[in-house]
């Protein structure tokens, strides 16, 4: 009986939060939001990496109308986040930037893998600026 106190009390206070629309997840602009600050701490650090690393080039996505999109830009960067460890100082900080990109990506577009088609490439600088300026879009479109 002691225990059942509790437990029921669990219960209504979840059942209260419920009914009253407690949110279960964030919103889709918040989540943009933190991809959209770590892609600005991100590209600040990138300033820092060796010039051949300003080099490399990233596909962009072709198709850069739905929120899945958001999967290909990701995408590109796994292999910018295994040349970082010989090209920058901040390497780590980076890759901590690059797995918060994509954990907060997966938040919305699911795990389900994306088809990806990319319509052209991109050195690193303008990669991200495309990437920004589609993350402002979806903004703009989910407000």
């Amino acid at each position: 009986m002691m225990n059942t106190v509790p437990l029921l009390s669990c219960i209504a206070l979840t059942l209260v939060l419920a009914a009253n629309g407690a949110p279960t997840s964030r919103p889709p602009t918040t989540v943009l939001q933190f991809v959209l600050d770590d892609l600005t701490l991100l590209t600040e650090k990138l300033k820092n990496v060796s010039e051949r690393m300003k080099g490399y080039e990233l596909h962009i996505p072709s198709n850069t109308s739905s929120i899945e999109a958001l999967q290909c830009f990701t995408k590109e960067l796994k292999p910018v986040a295994g040349a970082l460890k010989y090209e920058s100082e901040d390497a780590q900080k980076i890759q901590e930037d690059i797995n918060n990109i994509n954990v907060n990506v997966n938040r919305l577009t699911g795990p389900e893998t994306t088809q990806c088609h990319y319509a052209s490439k991109k050195k690193i600088e303008g990669f991200f600026t495309e990437f920004i300026s589609f993350c402002q879009k979806l903004m703009g479109l989910t407000r």
